[in-house]
């Protein structure tokens, strides 16, 4: 018991010490407010979870321990973001769109607009913030009034859909402006 009250006093004194400062190092990471802050609890959580005890928590290897938790954390959601971002249809599986020619770009362009075209409104305007505005779940739930976890599972929908789409199963026709 008095191990965990150790490790929980651990915790605060790192959060109290370090918390401005790893909030800092996401953020020139990121680039982003939301995604710092949820980089810096990411990193906590981490931390709580590994049961490290510096001795003392100033001490350099504490110091140097957090900041590679809170790099670690904050380039996991950089990459889970970028990842987030990607439409399906750029997929290898989908051999329709060739990354490599850039003469074909115009062409890949106005295939993307007629399949999102495709797509009912609420979840046009959500692929089109997330992907054309590379704006962050908070930012779209922010400009389109409705929540993050509404965000989310709106684009998760809508990539599904376009991956329907691209694969020509199941004719799905409704226009945006339903």
């Amino acid at each position: 018991m008095n191990e965990k009250r150790a490790s929980i006093r651990f915790i605060e004194r790192c959060y109290k010490l370090y918390e401005q400062k790893m909030y800092h190092v996401a953020y020139c990471i990121l680039r982003d407010e939301g995604l710092a802050e949820d980089a810096v609890q990411e990193a906590f959580l981490k931390l709580m979870k590994s049961n490290v005890d510096f001795k003392d928590v100033k001490s350099d290897e504490c110091k140097q321990y957090i900041i590679t938790i809170i790099k670690h954390a904050s380039i996991d959601i950089y990459n889970r973001k970028k990842r987030e971002q990607e439409l399906i249809f750029f997929s290898d599986e989908n051999s329709d769109f060739d990354r490599s020619k850039p003469e074909a770009l115009d062409e890949q362009q106005q295939q993307i607009r007629e399949v999102m075209d495709k797509l009912p409104a609420k979840y046009y305007s959500v692929v089109n913030c997330m992907v054309v505005k590379e704006l962050s779940v908070k930012e779209t739930a922010k400009e389109l009034s409705i929540s993050e976890d509404n965000v989310r599972k709106r684009f998760e929908r809508a990539k599904l859909l376009l991956k329907t789409i691209m694969k020509g199963c199941g004719g799905y026709e409704e226009s945006r402006a339903v």
